[in-house]
């Protein structure tokens, strides 16, 4: 009697752990199949994206070349004019933005990678200053790089966008008779980080703009979406971006990013 007890005993075990294993199964089953249907929303999704790229690259290139064309028509056939020169400065704008929108894009999407590589300020701030011909006409712009400035580990062409929005910004805050200042230097608070930035005499920092380097949301429509582009370009570097009450009055845009590691002599 007692075998027979034994025996229903362990056969009730062995349903409970068969009944247990096909649990398990099912459970896995049930994963892998959730884990498969987001990963072919996420390709559906980058898929997404690069259409959306291209098409917004399209659609918005377009009618900007067409401006740029008709604005040299104006010029070959009369002396230029503060509305062309304006209407010149706010077409390169918006261009950049354009520029500056789709890099983020891509960057978001995964379609580009950063490519870091040791790169000195001082051809950074050479990039920033070529980049805003228009804007920076008559304007005075001193540039001090300390000797000690180790050279920014940053992505060259993504570290210049940033920087050229930062001026672009201070050179619209600022009155046109003040100048405007870049300075580079290492980071006081420890090594391996570089200081760059973009010094104006402007208002000071509003707090919309003060919100977005933060990461914040920003309500501005103009200077605050740059900024927020700048955040996120700076921040795929491993940079950051800091807005400072300057003393006298004005603001300091301080882009801070990784140093390139010293070269033995």
């Amino acid at each position: 009697m007692s075998r027979l007890v034994a025996n229903e005993q362990r056969r009730a075990e062995e349903a409970e752990a068969r009944r247990e294993e096909v649990e398990a199964l099912l459970a896995e089953r049930e994963r892998f199949l959730e884990e498969r249907a987001h990963h072919e929303a996420l390709k559906e999704s980058d898929a997404f994206k690069t259409s959306l790229l291209r098409a917004v690259s399209h659609d918005l290139r377009t009618p900007i070349t067409a401006i740029r064309l008709g604005l040299e028509r104006l010029r070959r056939s009369a002396a230029d004019t503060p509305d062309v020169d304006a209407v010149s400065a706010e077409t390169e704008r918006l261009s950049r933005r354009i520029d500056n929108l789709l890099a983020a894009a891509r960057l978001d999407a995964g379609a580009t990678v950063p490519r870091p590589e040791p790169t000195p300020p001082a051809d950074l701030f050479r990039g920033a200053l070529e980049a805003l011909p228009l804007v920076l006409a008559g304007r005075h712009v001193t540039v001090t790089v300390a000797e000690d400035t180790p050279d920014a580990l940053a992505d060259p062409a993504l570290a210049v966008e940033v920087l050229a929005n930062l001026l672009e910004n201070a050179a619209r805050a600022a009155r046109r008779d003040t100048p405007l200042e870049l300075a580079a230097g290492p980071d006081p608070a420890g090594p391996g980080r570089v200081r760059l930035e973009v010094r104006d005499r402007g208002p000071g920092v509003p707090d919309g703009l003060a919100r977005a380097a933060a990461g914040g949301p920003s309500p501005e429509t103009g200077r605050g979406l740059g900024l927020v582009i700048c955040v996120s370009l700076a921040h795929a570097m491993g940079g950051t971006i800091t807005l400072l009450a300057r003393p006298g009055g004005g603001t300091v845009a301080r882009l801070e990013l990784p140093a390139a590691a010293e070269v033995p002599a």
